[in-house]
């Protein structure tokens, strides 16, 4: 059989020489040592693969095959990305379904480092404590104990039990039309509870620890949420018209808050909020979006394609600002980022703003707590800040326009 030819069985006693490479990881590869080895670049994971005790210092993406079995026992992983990185580089995707394992083991993100696992198939962890690392689970069928992560997403069919979790962000993504509530999550304390979460999953959770319940809304759903310690509320409008993102403790039985307003805008997805704390708002803008927001407090905003947006008096945290496409997007009287909140809340482990393609944005008598990075053909006015931005790159063919002057760092054609 081709596997068993491909064996690499590397002995415990063997003396450790210092970081090695990591050999190519195909069907029926065993790596069992407590040596050290780094990986440079993408790397593809094929058949069955099996790494107990080895430390990894992994500096690129990781792809598992369709069908493939990954095992990782007594394991230490160190996740680096390059400088400028976008979230989730070094992260890691099931092409298709597959089997992976995990026991004993460690994940730590360096630097800016923030891994993303997409998976698919089965899953198992006994014992995997991370650090600013995201699983996100898809037509997966889960057992899940002892695990520390950043944020744990359980939609798309997907069905979990989990004993003694921790986690800063647990979260879910609704169809296109679910009709869905979501009642009694508290936050920074232990609950048991079985969900019906968004896309048609499944949670039964016992001893489960969240800071936050993170949930994305899509296409017309319809949600309602009840006494929930702590939310974050995602969003992604294609819409046009006025919202306002409310936060704080918000919504009664009596008197429950919608978002969006009744007749301020085309928007048709709806949420219902009854004793919610609602933290912070998350927008994905896109398509023909044009929308205007006051008075919101919104964490992560993006836009892409022809989206148009208007923010006013509100704050961006910008632990992801980025725009894309043809994108435009107008920030007058507000604050965009959060760097001084980053030591005391774990989830705003980055704070920039971030131009691509040929987006747009303007920036107008706004107090910034981050820094700017415009690449492409990107165009970025900024004007009478109330605090500059702690840096402002450009890269590429980006233009960067600052009324009075302010120092911009050329990059050079590459960011």
């Amino acid at each position: 059989m081709k596997s068993a030819l491909l064996i690499l069985f590397l002995i415990l006693a063997l003396p450790a020489t210092g970081q090695q490479s990591l050999p190519a990881l195909e069907d029926g590869t065993v790596i069992a040592t407590k040596d050290e080895f780094r990986h440079d670049g993408p790397l593809r994971i094929v058949g069955r693969v099996k790494l107990k005790g080895i430390s990894l210092d992994l500096r690129g993406p990781v792809s598992v095959a369709a069908g493939a079995e990954l095992e990782l026992e007594d394991a230490n992983i160190r996740v680096s990305d390059p400088p400028a990185s976008a979230n989730g580089t070094s992260g890691l995707r099931c092409e298709g379904p597959a089997k992976i394992k995990i026991h004993r083991s460690t994940m730590t993100a360096v630097g800016s480092a923030h891994p993303i696992w997409l998976l698919q198939g089965d899953v198992t962890v006994d014992d995997f404590q991370t650090t600013n690392s995201e699983f996100h689970l898809d037509h997966v069928q889960a057992e899940l104990e002892n695990f520390a992560i950043f944020e744990l997403e359980i939609s798309h069919s997907s069905h979990v039990v989990g004993r003694h979790l921790r986690l800063v962000f647990l979260s879910t993504h609704t169809g296109e039309s679910d009709k869905i509530d979501f009642a009694d999550i508290p936050a920074d304390r232990p609950f048991s509870q079985t969900l019906r979460m968004g896309s048609l999953a499944t949670a039964d959770l016992t001893d489960t620890v969240a800071q936050l319940f993170l949930l994305y809304v899509h296409g017309q759903s319809d949600v309602s949420l009840s006494r929930i310690g702590r939310a974050q509320l995602a969003i992604a409008p294609t819409c046009r018209g006025k919202l306002k993102l409310p936060h704080g403790r918000v919504g009664s039985a009596n008197r429950p808050v919608v978002v969006p307003e009744p007749g301020a805008s085309d928007c048709p997805f709806r949420l219902r909020l009854q004793e919610v704390n609602a933290d912070t708002w998350d927008v994905y803008a896109g398509g023909e979006a044009n929308l205007t927001f006051t008075d919101s407090l919104i964490d992560e905003l993006t836009a892409d394609g022809h989206a148009k947006l208007t923010v006013r008096n509100s704050e961006i945290y910008a632990d992801w600002l980025s725009l894309g496409g043809d994108a435009q997007l107008l920030v007058d009287r507000s604050t965009v980022g959060a760097h001084r909140l980053a030591a005391q809340r774990p989830d705003l482990a980055t704070s920039q703003v971030r131009l691509n393609g040929h987006s747009q944005a303007t920036f107008d008598r706004v107090q910034f707590d981050c820094g700017v990075m415009a690449a492409d053909d990107s165009t970025t006015v900024i004007r009478n800040p109330v605090t500059s931005p702690k840096y402002i790159r450009r890269s590429g063919h980006a233009t960067v326009k600052t009324e009075p002057l302010l120092p911009v760092e050329d990059l050079g054609k590459e960011m």
